[in-house]
């Protein structure tokens, strides 16, 4: 896995080498741990595998591997562009989107139909307009957090 990154910029205390392989390590828990809360059957060994060696694992299908890899590609273009979503946009949420359902079966942009979270009575927001506003004030929200770690945090709480 080649980063390139500025190691002064992310970790200023940290050594280049020991970033690169912080960032491998994330790359594969983040990859396998979101994959796996969207139903996909590979183990983290498997996932390593799969992202370091490019090795797929049998009886898995075509689309897992394909979830993985983009997790993988998601991560590797937001630490190759630190400021890309710096403001956070309603269009950069759509652009790592984009990168996370590439070449799946997944539709791009807001949705446009009702969906059910199963096992739970939650029922998220109906329509791609209700949508579109709570992203753009959750937006704004985020921007106003001073903290990068408070602005993690809220995105993850927000856009989920």
């Amino acid at each position: 896995m080649n980063y390139k990154i500025n190691s002064n910029r992310i970790f200023p205390s940290l050594h280049l080498t020991n970033i690169k392989i912080e960032l491998d390590r994330l790359a594969i828990d983040l990859s396998w741990k979101s994959s796996q809360i969207e139903g996909n059957t590979y183990s983290l060994l498997e996932t390593e595998r799969l992202l370091k060696d490019k090795e797929t694992a049998s009886g898995k299908t075509r689309d897992e591997a394909t979830m993985l890899l983009n997790h993988k590609a998601a991560l590797d273009f937001i630490i190759a562009n630190p400021d890309y979503s710096n403001p956070l946009t309603v269009s950069s949420i759509d652009d790592i989107h984009t990168l996370l359902t590439k070449e799946l079966d997944i539709n791009i942009n807001i949705r446009n139909r009702r969906v059910g979270i199963t096992g739970t009575n939650y029922k998220p927001l109906e329509s791609e307009f209700e949508i579109k506003e709570a992203l753009i004030d959750s937006c704004i929200l985020i921007q106003l957090k001073p903290n990068i770690f408070e602005k993690a945090l809220m995105a993850l709480l927000l856009i989920s």
